[in-house]
């Protein structure tokens, strides 16, 4: 074989690797990433806030099983309060096109998050996915396992603190009108599913949380996470964000979308410390 094939091969055989591992490695990942936020407005006591996204139960990679696994870790990490931003269904079909082995895998997986343990609650809201899915049912499934689910809604938890839930931006519309049922000395905190309601913030808000972009979920180098699904693209598509002065964190989630494959942005639970400066 003469030199010049052997060099010809290399980029074959690194992209084939490159794609075996993003189809049947990283997306079986779970990586925990600890952050630390803190609001200059915030002058509550030091929280433990576990953010967990997009689990999209049903997927490639999401097995009843693996959502069991999962639960087990956030646990592991002792979060005082738990915040799921959606994206709990895999799929874009309605609930009634689904197979039957379907669905009772996404009922028994969704009652699996009982056992999520958090002393201040564990909150929820709604994403595309569940929309598409019957997001009547998604949330009444929540309810069942213990989760508060909250759309367009929020509620006033120990602490001074108040939790609230945003409709999701694509397949709903948000109003900024749930912060009002938070006390008047009640430090917000925001769920929402895409990055896109970002825009329906209030100031006084100490961390916000979204999903939906999963990171990109293919990552490549010098061209980045471009596939976001979003109106704001790769500016709001990962991480630890600054939004108008309220710190927000935009988590890559558990599952994949579309393409069952994850490439430099592995699955991640957020654990973020929430406490005053």
């Amino acid at each position: 074989m003469s030199c010049l094939i052997k060099v010809s091969l290399v980029p074959i055989i690194i992209a084939l690797l490159c794609l075996l591992y993003g189809f049947l490695i990283e997306p079986k990942m779970l990586k925990i990433r600890q952050i630390s936020v803190t609001p200059e407005n915030y002058q509550g006591q030091t929280l433990r806030v576990a953010l967990l996204s997009d689990i999209h139960i049903g997927g490639a990679h999401v097995s009843v099983e693996r959502v069991e696994k999962i639960v087990a870790r956030v646990n592991e990490l002792k979060p005082d309060i738990i915040v799921m931003p959606g994206d709990f269904i895999d799929g874009h079909l309605k609930r009634q096109e689904h197979s039957e082995a379907f669905n009772t895998a996404i009922e028994i997986g969704l009652s699996k998050l009982a056992f999520l343990e958090a002393p201040m609650g564990v909150f929820a809201s709604i994403g595309n996915h569940d929309v598409w899915y019957d997001a009547d049912f998604v949330s009444r499934a929540l309810t069942r396992a213990g989760v508060s689910v909250l759309r367009n809604q929020a509620l006033n938890v120990s602490g001074n603190i108040c939790i609230v839930g945003l409709a999701d931006h694509d397949t709903q519309s948000e109003n900024r009108g749930a912060f009002n049922a938070c006390e008047d000395n009640a430090y917000p905190i925001a769920i929402m599913h895409s990055p896109d309601s970002f825009d329906y913030l209030r100031s006084d808000v100490v961390l916000a949380v979204a999903g939906h972009t999963h990171g990109g979920q293919i990552n490549i180098p010098l061209i980045g996470r471009r596939v976001t699904s979003t109106r704001a693209g790769k500016k709001w598509a990962y991480g630890r964000i600054d939004v108008g002065g309220v710190p927000v964190f935009v988590t890559s989630g558990i599952g994949t979308s579309i393409l069952p494959a994850r490439f430099r942005a592995p699955p991640e639970i957020v654990l973020i410390e929430l406490s005053p400066q």
